[in-house]
């Protein structure tokens, strides 16, 4: 594969930044408020880009580090018309067709694709049921979590399924192997095919997100289904004062941005709001794989973001990912050492089914 088979789609959209340069991506993304350098923005990898298109730049290794300390948020997308993300996932494309991709990405895309999930798991779940619940990789790997989400959904009146199930693959296309990602795509959708027909209750915004846009199937974020519910439950009032941070795949890419504060405020909590928040959230730092190639990057936007908090006065955050929740109380532990203040990090699933009692 040469640079023009993946990015060819998009020189219009290449050759249209590096003209207007407009740079409105550039200031607030995650990764160029740490590193500080015009590549690391949105715009400079556009530069990179027809650089690979033109032949007057050769992948090497400094191009490929670039490419994958990007968090796939969608920011530069939310503040730009082009298809930034894209462009940035067929960068990572070309670069591993040129044989320089990150051994931690080669190795997870290697296991999702061997075993069917990336995270290890002591056995797979399973429940009986009438409304299937796709968990993904991260939630098979958390049973006590699972069970939490799964004691919401029973006192909600919901009845999920959950069978078998593989990998949606993501991690696969995103660090760069289309083929790798073919492939995964055959499995999961030889092993859902009973539900493909039906509407599927997810957990993972990343997941949800794979499926609906490149499996084409019915998704509903489970939070969502319990939004709908809300004039049904009985909630316990929690005290605290909070702000929620809207995960950029539940968020800005799938447009769920009210039913998680509906149901905050349902519960009593005095919600908060960051500046940065629905479509123009910033990134948890765990996206895109850089905790896999870069931890100490993504702590540091980790950092960031609970700056963000304590900048409103919030005691907590609130969110509903499982990608954010851990990555944002390690950034919240970090920071405490330096500011000396700690603001926790919650899960919507441990409040709701606290408030909703026995």
């Amino acid at each position: 594969m040469t640079a023009q088979d993946a990015l060819k789609p998009y020189i219009d959209d290449i050759y249209t930044c590096n003209r207007t340069r407009c740079g409105f991506c550039r200031e607030e993304c995650p990764v160029y408020r740490v590193e500080g350098y015009e590549t690391y923005s949105c715009r400079g990898k556009m530069l990179v880009a027809r650089g690979l298109l033109e032949g007057t730049l050769q992948p090497d290794e400094e191009m490929a580090r670039m490419a994958d300390e990007c968090l796939l948020c969608g920011y530069c997308a939310a503040r730009c018309a082009l298809h930034n993300v894209e462009i940035i996932t067929a960068l990572r494309e070309t670069l591993a067709e040129a044989g320089f991709r990150a051994p931690k990405h080669q190795a997870n895309a290697a296991q999702i694709l061997a075993e069917g999930y990336l995270f290890p798991r002591t056995s797979a779940i399973r429940r009986k049921g009438t409304t299937p619940l796709y968990l993904g990789c991260l939630y098979q790997s958390k049973p006590a979590e699972v069970n939490t989400v799964l004691s919401v959904l029973d006192k909600a009146g919901l009845d999920p399924l959950i069978a078998d199930e593989v990998c949606c693959g993501y991690v696969v296309e995103a660090t760069g192997d289309s083929e790798g990602f073919a492939r995964a795509q055959e499995r999961l959708r030889q092993v859902y095919a009973p539900y493909a027909d039906q509407e599927i209750l997810t957990l993972c915004p990343t997941c949800t997100i794979t499926l609906r846009d490149k499996y084409g199937l019915r998704v509903k974020p489970a939070i969502v289904a319990v939004a709908e519910r809300l004039g049904d439950l009985r909630l316990e009032p929690v005290a605290m004062t909070a702000t929620y941070h809207d995960p950029c795949h539940l968020g800005r890419m799938l447009g769920v941005f009210e039913e998680p504060r509906q149901i905050i405020r349902a519960l009593g909590i005095n919600l908060v709001e960051m500046e940065h928040n629905r479509t123009f959230s910033t990134c948890c730092g765990g996206g895109g794989g850089v905790t896999a190639v870069n931890p100490k990057l993504s702590a540091e936007i980790a950092k960031n973001r609970i700056r963000d908090a304590l900048a409103v006065g919030a005691e907590t955050v609130i969110t509903v990912c499982p990608t954010c929740t851990p990555t944002l109380l390690r950034g919240a532990g970090r920071l405490a050492n330096e500011v000396d203040k700690f603001v926790d990090v919650l899960d919507l699933w441990q409040l709701l089914d606290k408030a909703l009692g026995a």
